[in-house]
């Protein structure tokens, strides 16, 4: 089992859906009360990614993303059409010095509630870092989502960006529908590679 740093084919169509899916064990009690449990403490991203009427260029890099992948075995990269984007999401205080780290993050709030998710494949050459509103130089590790810069002390840094999510292929079939000899179509279920 290894990770592709390559992102699969960005020409889902209308249909695209997925996105976090928690696991959540419900009780009911005697009392009325339904007694509930998280069983996940971040969700699993589950995707399909409908890819219809595609051309014979496209359909053979499907193909080829499948068996390098040997199916479900090896992990890659995929853009969550609904949820890709990092706007000015705050990473934390800078302690100062030189050779800073931070994990790239994005934080889900409501309500005076957050959750915070671990970004860890961001897209080369979109990232920005700021300290304190003003642009930082940093470098970033597309295949970690860790970032490295220097600041001063009680500097607040914050970043800007896109990423990919990590997924591997759910079926270990791979089915073409093909609807005519020009164009073909095709249903691709995904989930989150937590290995990645």
């Amino acid at each position: 089992m290894a990770f592709i740093e390559q992102a699969l084919l960005d020409k889902v169509t209308y249909g695209f859906t997925g996105g976090p899916t928690f696991l959540t064990t419900r009780v009911n009690l005697l009392s009325g009360i339904v007694a509930r449990n998280a069983e996940r403490s971040r969700p699993l991203y589950i995707f399909n990614a409908p890819y219809e009427n595609i051309q014979q260029v496209h359909h053979d890099v499907v193909i080829d993303a499948y068996n390098a992948c040997l199916g479900g075995l090896h992990g890659f990269r995929f853009k969550d059409w609904a949820d890709f984007a990092l706007t000015i999401e705050v990473l934390g205080t800078a302690l100062g010095g030189t050779d800073e780290t931070m994990q790239l993050i994005k934080t889900y709030s409501f309500g005076g509630t957050d959750l915070v998710r671990t970004i860890v494949k961001p897209i080369t050459g979109t990232i920005s870092l700021f300290e304190d509103a003003v642009p930082l130089a940093s470098t970033v590790d597309t295949t970690t989502g860790i970032v490295t810069f220097t600041s001063t002390v009680g500097k607040v840094i914050t970043a800007t960006g896109e990423f990919d999510v990590p997924v591997m292929f759910v079926d270990d079939a791979l089915r073409f529908n093909f609807a005519n000899y020009r164009t073909h179509s095709i249903d691709i279920d995904l989930m989150e590679d937590f290995t990645a």
